[in-house]
């Protein structure tokens, strides 16, 4: 058991250290560059063919399955536990809290020539095509030209939901109440660039973990739906698709 979990800590650091360095994207790209490189975000053709599966990768001791009542809480985690476990993974983590960030982050370049409230508009047609219930829009930029800088690159944050999976996560875990609903922004780069972001929780990263309480199947496939229709949104906005 001990050489398994050797194993599986240097396994990881192969991982992390194989893993490419960011670099800053060029400033200037054709729209057939920006299309191609928009293609590196997440492969949604792929979300619907089955589960993750890597029966070579040792498994790491965990809880067995558990009975859990919907819609409850978990005792908290102990900040002392949280900053050992930190500590343990940044112990063998070569990334940089930027690079760490890009991680977990899907990203869209727009094509040159949409303006910005181009861009907000084509993801609220969209949103309403695919039936994600609009929940918020944030402008801070307006506030940030006012109080701070006139000159503020432009950021919005617009918020969806499909309400089924919203009800379906919480009776799974209220705590994730933190992460949703599903947020896209729309940022302005030093280079006058507009980009689209999101959290990506893609939920097929969770296939390969060996503790048996995942979520139930149909939270994972409606799940991976959202997750696919927050893609079709930003690709409709980053390439003007109204």
């Amino acid at each position: 058991m001990h050489f398994l979990r050797t194993t599986t800590v240097f396994m990881f650091i192969a991982v992390l250290l194989c893993s490419p360095v960011s670099a800053e994207v060029k400033p200037e790209m054709t729209e057939e560059e920006t299309l191609e490189f928009n293609k590196q975000s997440y492969a949604p053709e792929s979300a619907f063919k089955g589960r993750i599966k890597d029966g070579d990768m040792p498994m790491a001791f965990t809880r067995p399955k558990q009975q859990y009542r919907k819609n409850t809480m978990l005792e908290p985690i102990t900040a002392e536990a949280k900053m050992r476990m930190m500590q343990s993974m940044m112990a063998v983590n070569p990334f940089s809290v930027r690079d760490m960030i890009n991680m977990m982050v899907a990203k869209k370049r727009v094509i040159p020539g949409l303006s910005f409230d181009e861009v907000i508009e084509s993801i609220k047609v969209k949103a309403n095509e695919l039936n994600m219930k609009a929940s918020g829009h944030n402008t801070p930029w307006k506030v940030l030209r006012e109080i701070h800088d006139p000159n503020s690159p432009r950021v919005e944050f617009l918020s969806f939901c499909d309400l089924i999976a919203l009800r379906q996560i919480l009776d799974y875990s209220l705590e994730f109440s933190a992460l949703v609903p599903c947020r896209i922004a729309v940022v302005e780069d030093a280079d006058g660039v507009i980009w689209l972001t999101t959290l990506d929780w893609d939920v097929r990263w969770l296939d390969t973990s060996p503790n048996p309480n995942r979520i139930s199947e149909e939270l994972r496939e409606r799940a991976l739906k959202v997750r696919k229709n927050i893609e079709i949104m930003m690709e409709a906005a980053a390439t003007g698709d109204f």
